[in-house]
């Protein structure tokens, strides 16, 4: 959700069906479809929501989630996550409107500029979150001297996390944010001590050219494929908001099959030792989703001959 987090390949989709292989064994790979989801896939991008978002609190998330698309903006964060702190200046959007800038400020002396992609800029997308999460506005505090709202994203099932967003009252632009698990205890956050940003307008080189959002065929309930790379057994999954990276590749000789979860923040490392007639594979899950969701998302890699 953090702009600068916002990792998601921009390697082309592909058809249903189609198969993903790790090049290194040569053992070709598929995401399988449940066939009630077959109905939502490739959607691209359109002009306007496909949903209704009345209300309040719907409103509000469709202005937050387009706001980084029609503002440039700079400004020094505080992210916080696992018990450490960092500083960081970001800047957004740069010379390719598709991409930002930011710096780890307390990482080193005269930190290197590293870059990032933008969010996603459609309509459509408000309409997917607001599926499967529950949008709730409030008043918020104060943040970098602005007023804001605070916009509370809870999850309808079990897949997802809860997100905390305070967006500024005026643009919508998202000043902080907390990403809370299942129990209630914060995993993450981050939140703006200083922002400075102006308005793109229609002659700007800079609008307009935000990358378009264009979700593929469902993977798991209200998750689907935002990208693969069939050559490296690697695919993006994304419910609108959340995202996770799942890669495929050849299990190591001797090493063990089952599974494993690492959590940091609220990054979730999940791997899966598997054996097949089709030979061994290592499925590894990578993103902001809980211990659940990765396991689906691995559920639903199977070599060819286990098919149905």
């Amino acid at each position: 959700m953090f702009a600068f987090r916002n990792r998601s390949s921009t390697l082309a989709l592909r058809s249903k069906g189609s198969c993903l292989s790790a090049a290194a064994t040569l053992v070709a790979l598929c995401l399988l479809v449940p066939t009630p989801l077959l109905a939502q896939s490739d959607v691209g991008p359109v002009p306007g929501p496909l949903c209704s978002l009345d209300t309040p609190s719907e409103q509000a998330l469709l202005k937050m989630l387009q706001a980084s698309s029609h503002q440039q903006y700079k400004g020094t964060v505080l992210y916080e996550r696992a018990g450490s702190r960092q500083f960081v200046t970001v800047s957004s959007p740069v010379d390719d409107a598709s991409q930002g800038i930011f710096r780890r400020m307390n990482a080193q002396a005269d930190p290197a500029p590293e870059r990032w992609s933008a969010p996603f800029d459609s309509p459509q997308r408000a309409c997917d979150v607001a599926t499967v999460y529950l949008p709730a506005l409030e008043s918020g505090r104060t943040i970098a001297g602005r007023s804001t709202q605070r916009l509370s994203l809870k999850p309808r099932d079990t897949l997802r996390l809860t997100y905390l967003v305070d967006m500024d009252s005026e643009t919508g632009l998202a000043l902080a944010m907390a990403t809370v698990g299942s129990e209630g205890k914060m995993l993450e956050r981050y939140e703006y001590a200083s922002i400075d940003y102006r308005a793109l307008s229609e002659r700007d080189p800079l609008a307009g050219k935000q990358r378009g959002y264009e979700r593929g065929r469902s993977a798991v309930p209200g998750y689907f494929v935002l990208s693969e790379d069939a050559d490296s057994g690697v695919f993006v999954v994304s419910d609108g908001l959340a995202t996770a990276s799942i890669f495929v590749e050849p299990l190591p000789p001797g090493a063990p099959v089952g599974e494993g979860a690492v959590i940091e923040g609220a990054t979730l490392t999940y791997t899966r030792g598997v054996r097949s007639a089709a030979g061994g594979l290592l499925i590894s899950v990578l993103g902001e989703v809980p211990v659940v969701t990765a396991r689906l998302l691995a559920d639903a890699v199977r070599p060819p001959r286990e098919q149905t």
